[in-house]
């Protein structure tokens, strides 16, 4: 792996063309070596610079989440990648290295992504796609970020969620909570729901609007 030049920062910065699952050993265990010719590096200047990259987290053996990217720009100091073009998918926690892999329980795209790597915190831009298996539900809007600890999903803008039931709603200010298996806009709710009986089939829809 050799060094790249950059001569108005006199720093010499690795980048690595292509990488796919090796990658993981050095986005995982920091195990690739750097060169700043004996100079401190730029904090605002990336350590390493990958393409076509993918990423996944193990936990007691197991996946618990998946990246891919265009392009990973990995900052040591701030424990900061910014990464270009993402794909991800999210898996369900399992027992400790289970033979069978895990279920998926979400996966998505964005045009743009920052990760905090020391927490796995994603914020995601440029139009965003996810879908949330375990709740068959689909978003898309221009910008969200996720809470991994909290498996917490939040929206700002304008979003849009659909069901396989029917369900068609937009609004703005939305949050999700994956644990409890609920969601709430702060504005401008409109839309469709469909209303399950008690034996838990589809009864009526529903028009859902913003409250005066």
């Amino acid at each position: 792996m050799g060094p790249v030049e950059r001569s108005e920062k006199k720093l010499n910065r690795p980048r690595c063309i292509p990488l796919s699952l090796a990658a993981l050993l050095f986005m995982a265990h920091g195990s690739c070596s750097f060169n700043y010719d004996n100079q401190t590096p730029d904090k605002d200047e990336p350590n390493l610079i990958l393409d076509e990259v993918e990423y996944v987290r193990v936990q007691d053996g197991n996946p618990s989440i998946k990246l891919a990217a265009r392009e990973v720009r990995r900052y040591e100091d701030k424990q900061l990648m910014e990464i270009d073009t993402l794909s991800f998918t999210q898996f369900d926690r399992a027992p400790a290295f289970s033979e069978k892999l895990p279920e998926v329980n979400a996966q998505g795209r964005a045009g743009a992504a920052r990760v905090e790597m020391d927490t796995m915190n994603l914020s995601m831009n440029g139009g965003v796609e996810i879908e949330v298996i375990s709740e068959d539900m689909k978003i898309v809007t221009a910008e969200v970020s996720w809470q991994d600890a909290e498996r917490r999903l939040d929206a700002p803008g304008k979003i849009g969620i659909t069901k396989s039931d029917g369900t068609a709603l937009t609004g703005a200010g939305f949050s999700a909570d994956i644990r409890r298996k609920t969601f709430e806009f702060a504005s401008d709710v409109e839309g469709v729901t469909i209303d399950e009986d008690n034996d838990g089939q589809n009864s009526a829809s529903v028009p859902v609007q913003e409250a005066p």
